[in-house]
């Protein structure tokens, strides 16, 4: 009977550890490896919802690591440090936000089912990252450009295996982008045009 009572009482704290243990077994992996308060909270959170379900749809983990420099190590050891912990397939967008680093690195597994040049093209028209850091360098540019670049990459994964995202940012992302090139194109008008009413100016100034 004793013998009875000590395995119940046994089983029952096994149970209750058990059940004590179970959330941190079930606790959701962070895709934000490193952050250092460069990118915005609610950056970080959606990052974390679209790398979670396009790991549990397709089992493919991207991350973002984003710290203000490499502490003057070299890139090429700095990224081999990083990566060298990571499970395949995997894909990394590297940013060193001091260093103006801006990089995606991947494990061979997934090459191909991504677009490394159009995302980080510094044309407003392809690239989803570097445009939106001409407008503003700061948090919150610095947010927006993270953001946009990570989901563009997990879109670009889950349409390549025919997955879909209910987290993706899809029209949201594209209606940020349209706005960001209209920005930069006007810009680039202004500048222009005043650099013609400069030499015009300066040409009528030396004819007279």
């Amino acid at each position: 009977m004793h013998a009875l009572d000590s395995f119940f009482r046994g089983s029952r704290f096994l149970t209750a550890a058990l059940l004590f243990l179970i959330p941190f077994f079930l606790q959701a992996e962070n895709y934000v490896l490193i952050n250092e308060n460069v990118i915005d909270e609610r950056a970080v959170v959606k990052i974390n919802e679209m790398g979670e379900e396009l790991f549990s749809k397709d089992n493919i983990s991207v991350y973002a690591f984003v710290k203000k420099s490499a502490d003057n190590a070299s890139l090429k050891e700095y990224v081999e440090d990083i990566t060298n912990g990571l499970k395949t397939p995997y894909v990394l967008l590297l940013m060193l936000s001091e260093d103006k680093v801006i990089d995606i690195i991947n494990s061979p597994e997934v090459s191909g089912k991504f677009n490394k040049e159009q995302i980080l093209s510094p044309i407003p028209s392809h690239g989803t990252i570097r445009p939106l850091l001409v407008i503003k360098k700061d948090y919150d540019g610095f947010s927006a450009a993270m953001l946009n670049g990570y989901a563009d990459i997990v879109e670009q994964i889950a349409q390549s295996d025919n997955v879909t995202l209910s987290s993706a940012v899809g029209d949201t992302n594209r209606e940020t982008l349209q706005y960001i090139r209209v920005v930069v194109y006007a810009l680039f008008v202004i500048v222009f045009f005043i650099y013609i009413y400069k030499r015009v100016r300066y040409r009528h100034g030396k004819k007279q």
